[in-house]
């Protein structure tokens, strides 16, 4: 007699694995090359795009319509990376995941690599190459020549879908193979790692976004020759010295805290802000302005 195996009570029974194919990978990446800064907004900045690049993935592997708008609602959050160097390796990345239906893991590719690519690709791309590509051009523009009109479009269209195309596939096939070889503990201490470093990442760009000084000052009395003077001192000048980008860094963790705390919309994150600095900055106590340094006397 064949031995049955009852499944014990309160156990799921194994989902079937479905495949993507190479149409559905595919109609992503165009998705993806074509769409992902079209909706771009101030709220959630490419998330649009990017849950229409990934749709295609979620309604091939999710056949359950339950399972699919959640899928499309995880991919909905806030996401903005680089479109040319990171884009494409996180969206092939994410299709992997969902394909192997570590969905926790798609969410950590997202958020812990959106960051350190947004800064290695704008850098390589936009202040590295555009710069060399478009020096050229624009020198061959100035003598009236044609040849540096086409020069700029060929250097920056096809190096830029080449690019983008191999970093979609080839992240695909890594991430599959990191799903299918690794367990699920190790994927979330690889998500948790990456999510790190993204954090360190973009807070190391708070001081080069975020501009605020403070024009406060506070008087001190001192002894010069042997008369007491009252010195005026600046207390940025002094901030500096000790803490320097103290202030952009406060005002940061004041709204993330703010948005943590009271699950504070990013709009009325931007309303918060915006009436801080109208108010502030009309009582001339901050402005977004380096202050001169004082002169001597």
């Amino acid at each position: 007699m064949s031995e049955t195996r009852t499944r014990p009570e309160g156990e799921k029974p194994a989902e079937p694995e479905i495949a993507l194919t190479k149409g559905d990978l595919n109609k992503s990446f165009w998705r993806m090359f074509f769409s992902l800064q079209i909706s771009w907004n101030y709220e959630r900045m490419q998330a649009l795009g990017f849950a229409w690049a990934i749709e295609p993935v979620l309604r091939r592997v999710y056949p359950d319509k339950e399972e699919y708008a959640e899928g499309l609602q995880r991919h909905l959050t806030f996401f903005n990376t680089s479109p040319i160097i990171g884009a494409p390796l996180i969206v092939g990345s994410a299709a992997a995941m969902e394909e192997a239906r570590a969905k926790s893991s798609a969410e950590g590719v997202k958020v812990g690599l959106m960051g350190p690519m947004a800064g290695v690709g704008d850098s390589l791309t936009f202040a590295l190459y555009n710069s060399i590509i478009f020096t050229i051009a624009a020198n061959w523009a100035i003598q009236g020549k044609m040849l540096g009109f086409w020069f700029a479009c060929v250097m920056v269209l096809v190096p830029y879908f080449l690019v983008r195309r191999w970093q979609f596939f080839f992240a695909y096939r890594q991430g599959k193979n990191l799903a299918s070889q690794m367990a699920g503990g190790a994927l979330e201490r690889l998500s948790e790692a990456a999510t790190i470093l993204g954090l360190i990442v973009l807070g190391g760009f708070i001081p080069s976004i975020v501009k605020i000084w403070t024009t406060l000052t506070y008087h001190q009395h001192v002894t010069v020759q042997g008369k007491g003077v009252e010195q005026q001192v600046p207390v940025q000048t002094q901030l500096d010295q000790v803490v320097p980008y103290l202030m952009p860094v406060v005002l940061t963790g004041l709204i993330y805290w703010l948005m943590k705390k009271f699950n504070l919309h990013p709009l009325w994150a931007i309303v918060v802000v915006f009436v801080l600095g109208l108010a502030l900055g009309w009582h001339g106590w901050f402005t977004n302005v380096a202050p001169a340094p004082a002169s001597g006397s």
